[in-house]
């Protein structure tokens, strides 16, 4: 019985951890609005975003083995609840900053318990069920991404919406506290964060791009869709929700198809869907081919990172656990920080062009599966 509680519990906390991440996604153009920010001042928002998940990762892995799971995923869970109602606010410019920068931190620590202790879990059961936590992750976000729209659509103000949003996910993960089990995060011999040493810095490095991707399409595809689709600020976060809901549909097969393509097949083929989407989204920039091309993108990214990450586990180079903890680091950084910088191409260019960077740089993740392809 204790075994199911901990697994539930794993389901929720990484249910918590997508559904606060996408939360923010449709508050974008709200905060854009209300502080009449430019492109580069939003990209600074986004920047202080992405330092505070710099921080609060590696600070995870100490927390985590200090405190035990339990009190770090409990910390690092409400504390993201309380900064996305925070930002929902939308106070001043400086304090939205810092908000940003606090959210970035909880954020940081919580993905990094959540991915750890998952780990932990499946040496307790002696099974794979990181797939499986990680689909709940991507349920979260569609949870996310449908509720919060929907409650912008009917009416509600962006704080009255997340205030509501966040008590009651914070009721759930509450609920699910106890459950979580206090299993050792890693061996004596191993430390909680190591740097990459050889093929890990290969994956890690890919990791973060497809993560810089993911997080493209939390922090600019409501805008895209806004300003260069011409959809209606209400409705701009419906992009974001088919992107999630394409996510989570193809993680729920993942592990299917891997086990029938291979994964190298698995990464080449999300990867050139991926590069597909973003080329149709900047050449064809109206509604319909947006959110086609956004939903395609789900699709293509879902397994990838999920593959990387199990390829961390399996290499020789390293132990374990600080390399999943080092390529999940790493990978989070470009999810959170790489956003702020199309934040600059946008403000000196155009959104298009900041899509066909990040274009480019998946076919840059294409021709490195070459690299590391032995450890997938």
């Amino acid at each position: 019985m204790s075994s199911r509680k901990g697994l539930t519990a794993s389901y929720v906390g990484f249910f918590t951890a997508g559904f606060t991440i996408a939360a923010w996604a449709p508050l974008i153009p709200f905060v854009k609005e209300a502080l009449q920010a430019s492109p580069s001042s939003l990209g600074i928002l986004l920047l202080m975003l992405g330092f505070g998940s710099i921080l609060g990762m590696p600070l995870a892995g100490w927390l985590a083995v200090t405190l035990g799971p339990r009190r770090s995923i409990a910390l690092s869970g409400l504390g993201s609840c309380l900064a996305l109602i925070l930002l929902a606010a939308v106070p001043g410019y400086l304090i939205e900053c810092a908000s940003l920068f606090f959210y970035g931190v909880t954020l940081g620590c919580l993905e990094v318990s959540m991915n750890l202790y998952g780990a932990a879990l499946e040496r307790h059961h002696g099974r794979r069920l990181m797939s499986g936590c990680h689909a709940f992750y991507s349920i979260g976000e569609v949870a996310a991404a449908v509720a919060v729209s929907g409650a912008l659509w009917f009416g509600l103000t962006p704080f009255a919406a997340t205030t509501i949003m966040m008590a009651l996910l914070g009721v759930v993960f509450i609920w699910s506290l106890p459950g979580v089990l206090e299993l050792p995060l890693c061996r004596e011999e191993e430390g909680a964060f190591e740097m990459p040493k050889g093929v890990v810095w290969g994956l890690a490095l890919l990791c973060a791009v497809i993560f810089l991707a993911e997080g493209a399409m939390l922090d600019w595809s409501a805008l895209f869709l806004k300003e260069e689709a011409g959809v209606r600020l209400e409705e701009a976060g419906i992009g974001y929700t088919l992107f999630v809901i394409a996510m989570a549909l193809a993680r729920l097969v993942g592990d299917k198809l891997v086990t029938k393509l291979g994964a190298v097949r698995m990464v080449w083929g999300g990867v050139l869907l991926m590069v597909a989407s973003l080329a149709a989204m900047v050449a064809f920039p109206v509604p319909a081919v947006v959110l086609t091309a956004l939903f395609m993108m789900g699709l293509g990214i879902a397994n990838v990172a999920p593959l990387i990450v199990s390829a961390a586990s399996r290499q020789r180079t390293m132990p374990a656990l600080p390399a999943v903890t080092a390529v999940t680091t790493i990978g989070y950084a470009g999810l959170t920080a790489g956003p702020a910088l199309l934040g600059f191409v946008s403000e000196y260019s155009s959104l298009l062009h900041a899509f066909a960077v990040l274009a480019g740089l998946l076919v840059v993740v294409g021709l490195g599966t070459r690299r590391v392809s032995a450890a997938l």
